[in-house]
């Protein structure tokens, strides 16, 4: 089972981190979309260590303003 810990993820800021599939219920959109998105710039994940995808809370919310 995979941890959906992001305390791994490297942050000067106490925000929250989401992973994928929690930045998209949060969004209400779908994993392809935010697959899309990504590709176009509209949204700049990091990687941890594992390899997977990490969205801050904020910049999520500033797509939704």
């Amino acid at each position: 089972m995979k941890n959906n810990n992001t305390d791994n993820v490297p942050s000067s800021h106490s925000e929250p981190w989401l992973n994928t599939a929690a930045s998209c219920k949060h969004l209400h959109i779908s994993i392809p979309t935010i697959r899309r998105w990504i590709k176009a710039g509209k949204v700049k994940p990091k990687r941890t260590p594992g390899g997977e995808l990490r969205f801050r809370r904020s910049e999520l919310d500033a797509l939704l303003a």
